[in-house]
């Protein structure tokens, strides 16, 4: 980044989305737009605070598409602050609701790898890949992120 431009605009954007927030408290896509700005950030302790007020306010206050989303994002992030019983159930629960969105596969078995249970994780993920998913783009909606995680899984060296 340089010196002023992208983390000027960021820190505005994070500004105005907390504002957005703030003032309109029953507002879940306010708080849902919160969060997921602030997890592209890597503040995630703020993130799951957002993501939580959204839970609070029920996830039906989202835009339809965007309800998946949230349990996708609100997991992972419990994933990474290791709190790895919430994703987990998150995770779960979101796959009840969507099966057909696979990201949230894709994220519950990062979340049973984190946990030890690496054969929980191969299982959710042949299963998964031996499913139907005519029509599902969640995958490439977090190609990114799961990328980055693969990475991180590849032994030094390959």
């Amino acid at each position: 980044m340089d010196g002023n431009g992208d983390t000027s605009d960021i820190s505005t954007a994070l500004n105005e989305l907390r504002e957005r927030a703030s003032t309109s408290p029953e507002d879940a896509d306010a708080w849902f737009s919160l969060g997921s700005a602030l997890d592209n950030e890597g503040l995630e302790s703020e993130a799951i605070e957002a993501y939580d007020r959204v839970l609070a306010l029920g996830f039906e206050r989202l835009p339809e598409a965007r309800r998946p989303e949230l349990f996708v994002q609100a997991g992972s992030t419990l994933r990474n602050l290791g709190r790895l019983n919430e994703a987990l159930a998150l995770l779960e629960h979101g796959r009840m609701e969507w099966p057909g969105f696979r990201a949230l596969t894709a994220f519950l078995a990062l979340v049973e790898l984190s946990a030890g249970n690496d054969r929980r994780a191969a299982l959710l993920l042949l299963q998964d890949a031996a499913g139907d998913h005519s029509g599902d783009a969640s995958l490439r909606r977090y190609g990114r992120s799961l990328r980055a995680y693969a990475a991180d899984l590849e032994p030094d060296g390959e």
